[in-house]
């Protein structure tokens, strides 16, 4: 008989697949557990990420509404926005496994595609902070490239590798086609992507009262 794997997370599940395949070992899941590995998978709506445990919508939504408008929105119905590392995360999970939609968001072309990040910038006494989670968290603004690049900062560069953990360039970050403009301190910056014929954009100044009518945002929810 077949031995049974218990599976807890996708993490177990992934890890133990890996290594029974690996060695040759026949297995077979319990019901209870192929039903948790199947509460994985993705829906009509919706694309789970793994390496960030969140559901991620596959299209914009409230276009049209401020930043802060759609914080309201999302809230209101148990979602929130994307921060900045949890996008990036987003897009090397597109790009490997839904082109059409890592496509949509960077590809160089019309119409323009604009969708806010959650990251607010703001002045303090000792510093930049960059405020998140729907300004309810905050944290001092790791060092980073501050300074405009237009352009110069290479996509796949900074989002595989050089990027600070709060999701920002680093300095270092190579030279590319991404037009990228850097947090200013005038408390009213927040963040934003976009791309239209001529180029893409990571903004991090953005006016977060702005509204356009393709300018929205990408719903993230946590798993059910």
């Amino acid at each position: 008989m077949a031995p049974m794997l218990d599976v807890l997370n996708e993490n177990d599940y992934n890890n133990l697949i890996k290594l029974a395949d690996a060695v040759g070992i026949k297995y077979s899941l319990s019901n209870k557990k192929e039903e948790k590995v199947n509460s994985f998978k993705d829906n009509s709506d919706f694309i789970y990420v793994p390496s960030i445990n969140l559901y991620v919508a596959k299209q914009r939504t409230h276009l049209g509404k401020n930043w802060f408008d759609c914080h309201k929105e999302l809230q209101s119905n148990n979602q929130r926005m994307l921060i900045i590392p949890e996008f990036i995360e987003f897009l090397k999970y597109t790009k490997k496994n839904h082109q059409d939609i890592y496509k949509d968001i960077i590809e160089v072309r019309n119409p323009w595609r604009a969708e806010w990040l959650d990251a607010n910038f703001k002045k303090r006494k000792d510093g930049l902070y960059i405020l998140t989670e729907n300004e309810t968290k905050e944290e001092k603004l790791e060092e980073c490239l501050m300074q405009d690049k237009t352009p110069r900062i290479d996509l796949e560069d900074y989002i595989n590798s050089n990027h600070t953990k709060q999701g920002l360039p680093n300095k270092k970050v190579e030279n590319g086609s991404l037009y990228y403009w850097y947090p200013r301190s005038d408390n009213d910056s927040v963040a934003w992507f976009d791309a239209i014929d001529s180029r893409a954009y990571l903004y991090c100044n953005g006016y977060p009262s702005y509204t356009f009518s393709n300018l929205g945002v990408r719903a993230a929810k946590q798993r059910e």
